[in-house]
């Protein structure tokens, strides 16, 4: 059993994938989405290269401030460390890991297509960590809005880290607000695979070391459509855009 192998079945609740596409080779999924943390931690230790462009898609944009930035474990505490801060001293809302991820050294630049903003998330363009860095924060409701405005990838030689949550895939009732519509897949398929987004994913993918899939059913109308939604997700994501076969 490989050193990085024995870590991952340290993290409890994370699935982890192979993938044989043409993305990333590696895949990991878990229901609450401060999770990502450590699996980013574990996916960069694997490729020796940090910190990482993320480009992320959510229902929210997850961009809050860690309530103890300065506490938050270096990447090279290991992805055990950030495990166990992910779980016991993030906020439970799942909105402070993307900042907890620039305050570790795992990210660098911030690329989030999502339409909505919790109460505390950065507005500005751009965050500085605890170590004086800078991290460039572009944000847009999706990909076809983002391309429409200009918007050109990252260059450079930095690994992707390409997330997802689940519920970036439905929408607030009108009727009732505390409940949620999950998309069709023609839906999914216009947000993920929109007219025009040809080249960003041929030039984004090649570069991509790692997919992290937060499912959070909570957010998704519960465990069963939940689940159902993520049949709608999987062959948009893992076929047609990852070209990877998941059965």
């Amino acid at each position: 059993m490989s050193e990085h192998t024995a870590v991952h079945l340290r993290l409890a609740g994370v699935t982890r994938l192979q993938l044989a596409g043409r993305g990333p080779k590696t895949g990991f999924v878990f229901d609450p989405h401060r999770l990502a943390l450590p699996c980013w931690a574990l996916a960069l230790e694997e490729c020796g290269r940090a910190p990482a462009l993320l480009v992320t898609f959510d229902r929210h944009f997850d961009l809050a401030v860690p309530t103890e930035p300065a506490r938050v474990p270096d990447r090279r505490e290991g992805a055990l460390a950030l495990d166990a801060h992910a779980r016991l001293q993030l906020d439970v809302r799942n909105i402070d890991h993307i900042v907890a991820a620039m305050e570790a050294g795992l990210v660098g630049d911030v690329l989030a297509f999502a339409r909505s903003s919790p109460e505390g998330a950065l507005q500005a363009a751009s965050y500085r960590d605890r170590r004086g860095g800078t991290h460039r924060i572009e944000r847009a409701p999706s990909p076809e809005a983002w391309l429409d405005g200009g918007g050109r990838l990252p260059g450079g030689e930095a690994p992707v880290l390409l997330d997802l949550d689940l519920d970036c895939f439905t929408s607030q009732s009108d009727a009732d607000p505390r409940a949620v519509i999950p998309w069709p897949q023609a839906l999914v398929r216009d947000h993920l695979l929109p007219e025009g987004s040809a080249a960003f994913w041929e030039a984004l993918l090649p570069r991509t070391v790692a997919l992290t899939l937060a499912r959070e059913p909570y957010h998704c109308g519960g465990l069963l459509s939940a689940g159902r939604l993520l049949e709608q997700v999987a062959p948009v994501l893992f076929g047609e855009l990852l070209g990877a076969d998941l059965a």
